[in-house]
């Protein structure tokens, strides 16, 4: 018996994991669905990630930016993360947990300091039509509260936060 591909209409022989044409995995089953009376359920597994975004400014730094500037950016507009970027290209995030892990009561000049030298490096990224399911399993996979929402073609579109999910959630957009 055959059983064809979803992606390409490739007859393969049933059992297998892959199809043998265009090497798409046979293996999924059902995607979950939420179950119809949840509401929070439906909302983390149907809304994207845009849903979430809250169009408020985005901080971009670039690798060669003294720490000592990124703290007083923080304290001045209440941020507690900013993307960075080289050559039009995300590198790194650092949030306040970097700055304390790696910078606080090290006695280090903090205008010596790089950005590159402090941020956690190649973080995971969502895009605003990403499931929130999505962005909650990066986080908590990860261990992260803040994920970038990049485009596409990888420009910033905003950095969302395990707060933006909750207050989301709790908000009555269930």
């Amino acid at each position: 018996m055959k059983i064809k591909c979803p992606t390409c209409s490739y007859e393969n022989i049933e059992g297998t994991d892959r199809c043998a044409e265009c090497l798409h995995s046979l293996m999924q089953r059902d995607l979950p669905s939420p179950k119809s009376n949840d509401s929070l359920q439906k909302a983390m597994m149907t809304a994207p990630v845009s849903a979430l975004l809250t169009g408020k400014d985005l901080l971009v730094a670039d690798i060669s930016d003294p720490i000592e500037k990124i703290i007083r950016i923080f304290q001045k507009k209440q941020k507690n993360c900013v993307l960075v970027y080289k050559q039009k290209k995300i590198v790194g995030i650092i949030s306040n947990r970097d700055l304390l892990r790696k910078v606080a009561g090290q006695g280090q000049n903090l205008s010596e300091v790089t950005v590159e030298s402090v941020m956690t490096k190649n973080p995971e990224v969502v895009t605003a039509e990403d499931p929130i399911a999505f962005a909650i399993n990066k986080m908590g996979m990860g261990g992260f509260r803040h994920v970038p929402v990049l485009a596409e073609d990888g420009t910033p579109i905003s950095i969302i936060s395990i707060h933006d999910v909750l207050h989301y959630l709790s908000s009555g957009h269930k």
